[in-house]
């Protein structure tokens, strides 16, 4: 069994100093832009394919460049390794390629690597299209000079060279790759490249190439890393197969590359492997999250961001600003924020967790109601913070400093009842000039007149979420939970009816995480 298990860079391009630890079969490397997941690409086929160490490929001169994989082979752990040095204008290099191991095991490795530009036979020289032709004749020992010879004058001549063809030949050639090595057993090792899989795709073709690279990375002896801003090619876990352990976040973090993987050890992070499958896999692109309980507040939090004028709540920081970026001060999207739901109250634990551990602790913070049960939900918090913070005691007014929100009450509670009683008339009287002719008359007068019996209830009620819940769907059978947030929300905003007192406590969040950033 072969492994490609470790890479190190040193002083390579843009990376001063990383060592990666990787999957047995797959590896995602994700992160924003410039973040330099395609060097730590080039990195890996630098080394793994022998090249020529240029002057471009050192990020300081006047410093060793070192690449260096740990790979298993036969059972046993051995190195591939290149130094380089940069001195009066000659490189020289020192390699273990010659070694015994090192040169057998190099000599059954195919390495394809496949940039994000598609770029066919680029100045003329091999590119990874023939590469991969090679590839499958190989796996199918059916080495043929004539064939070879007529693919790439094929490619070299033609007459499209539009996203699209580039797109339908990729997916071609990882088909018939695929098809090539049924049933075929090889003593090979092959690693996957690829910058960008989702580049120049249709949505449903992503998907195409989700399954297609899923198929490849399952056979013995294959390798597979990819850097990807897709959401649906991160989120597509399978249990023993691809697991959140395969991710590699990937961060610039002042003009240098940091990496990180989670550590998964007895599946601790498995429920929310689920619920990154489904609606949650944007945490892997931000640069910050906010965790709230539940479909709600993850509606209406965005929609309060983005239409309120929080220029009032702004601090003497904000003064030093420019005016464009005191527009976008509290623009959750300008600063890359996620408010992600993780459907119930102690899921929020495994998610501080797991987010803190993903981005670095500063950059999270989880908003908590409380309610008749805040004294479990109090334990909770507190285990939390130790686990996250390494400290001994911890008390309800640190809460805030370790980035935990505690609401007054509900996140309903900041509705005021006179609001709600407008909103819903404004939406029944709206829904009766449209459909007035259908209308018993005598009906919605007696529905309207039941409203403020309805909205009574609010005034006793020990948990206001499920009073509220019971009361819309009473006068909105067809419109469900989130719909519902979405258009209540939008309505608060746009009459300014949102109780200042929670208004405020966003505004120190997002305060609060720029600071961090500074």
């Amino acid at each position: 069994m072969y492994c490609l298990k470790q890479i190190h860079i040193q002083n390579f391009r843009n990376i001063e100093y990383q060592t990666i630890y990787l999957w047995e079969r797959k590896s995602v490397f994700v992160g924003k832009n410039w973040s330099w997941k395609t060097i730590i690409l080039k990195a890996i086929e630098k080394l793994i394919n022998s090249k020529r160490i240029k002057r471009k490929d050192f990020k300081d001169l006047e410093k060793k460049l070192i690449l260096e994989a740990i790979v298993i082979y036969k059972q046993e752990e051995i190195k591939i390794r290149i130094e380089a040095k940069f001195d009066s204008d000659e490189i020289t290099t020192v390699d273990n390629f010659s070694d015994e191991k090192q040169k057998e095991f190099l000599k059954k490795v195919n390495l394809i690597f496949i940039p994000a530009d598609r770029k066919i036979n680029k100045e003329n020289k091999e590119d990874w299209y023939i590469k991969l032709i090679d590839l499958i004749l190989k796996t199918k020992e059916l080495k043929n000079d004539k064939l070879v010879s007529k693919a790439r004058e094929k490619l070299s001549n033609l007459k499209s060279r539009d996203w699209a063809t580039k797109t339908t030949i990729l997916i071609s050639l990882l088909r018939l790759y695929l098809f090539s090595i049924q049933n075929f057993k090889s003593d090979d090792f092959t690693i996957f490249l690829i910058d960008q899989p989702e580049n120049f795709l249709h949505p449903h073709a992503t998907k195409m190439i989700d399954e297609i690279l899923q198929s490849i990375w399952e056979q013995e002896n294959t390798k597979v890393c990819y850097a990807t801003h897709s959401t649906e090619l991160v989120s597509s876990f399978k249990k023993g197969k691809y697991e959140i352990d395969d991710i590699i976040f990937v961060k610039n973090e002042n003009k240098k590359t940091i990496t990180k993987r989670i550590d998964n050890k007895n599946w601790k992070y498995n429920k929310i492997m689920i619920s990154l499958i489904f609606k949650n896999a944007s945490i892997f692109f931000s640069d910050w999250v906010i965790l709230v309980e539940w479909e709600t507040e993850k509606i209406s939090i965005p929609n309060i961001f983005e239409n309120t004028d929080f220029s009032k709540y702004c601090d003497l920081k904000c003064k030093a600003l420019t005016s464009y970026e005191k527009q976008n001060y509290f623009n959750l999207n300008f600063k890359n924020i996620s408010v992600i739901d993780v459907w119930w109250k102690w899921a929020l634990y495994e998610w501080f967790l797991f987010s803190s551990e993903l981005f670095w602790k500063e950059n999270v913070v989880a908003i908590i109601d409380r309610d008749e049960n805040f004294q479990i939900d109090r334990e909770m918090i507190i285990k939390s913070i130790k686990q996250v913070y390494r400290v001994d005691k911890i008390y309800e007014n640190d809460f805030k400093k370790y980035n935990w929100v505690v609401l007054d009450w509900e996140f309903e509670n900041y509705y005021k009842i006179e609001v709600i009683r407008d909103f819903l008339m404004e939406t029944l009287r709206k829904r009766w000039e449209k459909y007035w002719e259908k209308f018993d008359n005598k009906k919605f007068q007696q529905s309207i007149d039941k409203l403020n019996i309805n909205l009574e209830r609010l005034k006793y009620s020990k948990k206001i979420s499920v009073t509220y819940e019971s009361i819309f769907s009473s006068y909105f059978r067809k419109y469900s939970k989130p719909t519902i947030a979405f258009n209540l929300s939008t309505w608060l905003c746009k009459h300014n009816w949102y109780d200042e007192s929670l208004l405020k406590i966003f505004s120190q969040i997002i305060e609060k995480l720029d600071n961090q950033k500074n």
